[in-house]
């Protein structure tokens, strides 16, 4: 709307600017001629040349009036661009924070196979009945700066659920089964570190018979959040409040 008012005013400078030049030509050309005698027409030459001054300024103070009009609603264009602009960038990284973007960089990346023993029971171990310690590395890597996390391609946020079902683990309400492939963006020298501290998870998980590799990577993609959550009991709470 403001660009449409905007746009107007231009249109009317010019059309003010084409007034002025017409009523000189025009005063000029009827009484400059030919047949022009100072000595006869010199009171009515001054008498009309005063009127068309008169009409000039006063044209000139309307043109001035809409060119300040034009220039303050171009400022207030540019100025409602520019936080349109701020709140898009603000809304993307609140979207990043909550795992709603897909996102890539460099970061680690987690591959997990079952043991090919057996427990003392005769049972296979399977780290679908140890899920915790998936939840464990989960911790380790956001302690250790972790900016985004997967797990066999499905975003992991704090809204994610993981759920022993049956023979598979639900992440998201999606199943997902061995090998289990953790992806972590953040710095992989740090995560690496820390997931492979003496007497860490991952240590604790081969001592189990897991095997673990861990690979850095210069790039990774790390899918979006698709789950919808809806806040039924948490509203927000206003500076007034």
């Amino acid at each position: 709307m403001k660009n449409l008012v905007s746009k107007s005013l231009i249109v009317t400078v010019c059309v003010i600017l084409g007034i002025i030049i017409a009523i000189q030509y025009k005063t000029v050309s009827n009484l400059v001629g030919p047949d022009f005698v100072p000595s006869q027409k010199n009171k009515e030459l001054v008498n009309e040349l005063s009127k068309v001054q008169e009409e000039k300024d006063a044209l000139m103070n309307e043109l001035t009036n809409l060119e300040n009009r034009v220039q303050k609603y171009e400022s207030e264009v540019s100025e409602e661009s520019d936080y349109v602009e701020e709140l898009s960038k603000e809304l993307s990284k609140y979207k990043m924070f909550a795992g709603y973007t897909e996102v890539e960089g460099k970061g680690i990346e987690i591959i997990i196979n079952n043991p090919d023993s057996e427990d003392a029971y005769g049972y296979p171990i399977s780290i679908v009945e140890d899920y915790e310690y998936l939840l464990d590395i989960i911790s380790y890597l956001n302690v250790t700066g972790s900016e985004a996390i997967a797990i066999n391609d499905l975003r992991y946020t704090s809204f994610s659920e993981m759920l022993v079902a049956g023979d598979h683990l639900n992440i998201n309400n999606k199943p997902i089964g061995v090998p289990i492939v953790i992806k972590s963006i953040g710095p992989s020298d740090d995560l690496k570190t820390a997931l492979e501290i003496n007497g860490g998870i991952i240590d604790l998980l081969e001592s189990y018979g897991y095997k673990v590799e861990i690979n850095k990577k210069d790039s990774i993609k790390i899918p979006r959040y698709t789950e919808i959550k809806e806040f039924k009991y948490a509203n927000p709470i206003t500076e007034e409040e």
